[in-house]
């Protein structure tokens, strides 16, 4: 009897877990539903006579139990980034024992943002409003055996611009409104694909320079035009019809012609400065003056560390550019009427010698400055004046002349200044 008694119990012990298993999947028994459970007893007495059979029964009525029961129509979807009218779809289900109504919160979803909502195919502007008329008996939805009822809702969303390449989730909970504390949650994903893109600008910049010691500079933007965010390797480069006329000097304070950008928003930004030389001579032994006219390129190459296709480059065409001064000299009369020319002078004439300063003109030419002029006048003439055409002239010396213009000449300009003499 003992053993028998432990078989059983061990029998027992392997048979309860499939009988929770099936019950935990068996429909929940309906609200209101009255289950009688009625015992019956026969016996006899001491001399086998049958007595009627007795009975007694006891009667328990279930209870409401909530079932929230939200599903998410597809798993992820896939707008573009900057779009509107966008739509996701979520079932509301009851998986309760009894008719109930329900209610809907939406979390906070960073780069989605809900603009309408539909039920069953009636459109509400905003969530209280859907809420309320979720609460409305025509919107209850009962347990009926095995499926229940349920309901559609429509989500109509826009994506933030800059969000591609990321993955957003979006919730919604569903709380029975008869049992505030029963709530469950669906969450379906959005994912913008990444479009890729970069700008650099300028682009097809000019600069007329003049050679010198210190250094230019030109300040490059890379752009991420793309709607992800990205870094961008970059690459300065120069080329030049005249190698050496222009040579980079610093990158973004750096001694390099490479670089990385820190990563960059969509829509962000970033500057590298590019500092470089106009350099007056090229080579040694013996060195070449760069002519005016000379052009060189400086590019700025940008390409995406996400996806290594993608590039885009700004230039920068660097013209040199000089002062270009001649100088003419000629005798005139002393009334000024007529150059000399071959005429022949007299011991005791006067005569004025008139010098001039051009500055070449064009495109490659610019302004000169600091012009001295220095006559030395020979043994045979005696220094009497000088004068200037206009203001601007300082002039010292008697046996040699010298004239400086103060300012600058500018390109095409002419200045000239007379020196009276007198034949000895």
């Amino acid at each position: 009897m003992t053993r028998t008694l432990k078989r059983l119990a061990l029998a027992g012990l392997f048979l309860l877990p499939m009988s929770a298993t099936r019950l935990a999947a068996q429909t929940p028994t309906p609200e209101g539903t009255v289950i009688t459970n009625t015992a019956q007893a026969t016996f006899t007495d001491a001399n086998g006579n049958a007595y009627p059979t007795v009975s007694a029964s006891s009667a328990v009525t279930v209870g409401f139990l909530a079932g929230p029961n939200p599903t998410a129509a597809a798993a992820t979807a896939t707008p573009g980034t900057g779009t509107t009218g966008n739509t996701m779809t979520f079932t509301l289900g009851n998986n309760g024992n009894g008719t109930d109504n329900f209610v809907i919160g939406e979390p906070a979803h960073a780069g989605v943002t809900v603009t309408s909502y539909s039920y069953n195919g009636t459109s509400y502007a905003s969530l209280s409003a859907l809420n309320t008329a979720l609460a409305l008996s025509g919107n209850a939805l009962t347990r009926a055996g095995t499926a229940g009822s349920s309901g559609t809702l429509v989500l109509t969303y826009s994506v933030a611009a800059g969000t591609g390449g990321t993955s957003i989730p979006v919730s919604i909970t569903q709380t029975s409104v008869r049992t505030s504390s029963a709530t469950a949650s669906a969450t379906t994903t959005v994912n913008p694909p990444a479009a890729r893109s970069v700008s650099v600008t300028p682009d097809a910049a000019t600069q007329s320079l003049m050679p010198r010691g210190t250094v230019y500079s030109q300040t490059f933007t890379i752009t991420n035009s793309g709607n992800a965010s990205d870094s961008y390797d970059f690459t300065v480069g120069v080329s030049s019809g005249m190698t050496g006329s222009v040579t980079i000097s610093t990158v973004d304070g750096a001694a390099a012609t490479t670089g990385t950008t820190a990563t960059l928003a969509a829509g962000s930004a970033a500057s590298v400065v590019v500092t470089y030389f106009v350099n007056n001579t090229v080579g040694s032994a013996p060195a070449v003056t760069v002519p005016a006219g000379t052009t060189a390129s400086i590019t700025l190459t940008a390409k995406s560390t996400a996806l290594g296709t993608i590039t885009d480059g700004g230039d920068l065409t660097v013209t040199v550019v000089r002062a270009a001064v001649t100088m003419t000299k000629v005798a005139y009369l002393d009334d000024l009427s007529a150059p000399v020319g071959a005429s022949l002078v007299l011991p005791g004439q006067y005569l004025q010698y008139r010098i001039t300063v051009s500055n070449a003109s064009g495109a490659t030419a610019v302004a000169a400055s600091n012009i001295a002029v220095s006559d030395a006048l020979p043994a045979e003439v005696t220094y009497d004046s000088v004068s200037g055409d206009l203001p601007g002239w300082t002039f010292t010396g008697t046996t040699t002349v010298t004239a400086n213009l103060s300012g600058t000449l500018a390109a095409g300009a002419s200045r000239f200044f007379y020196i009276r003499v007198r034949v000895r």
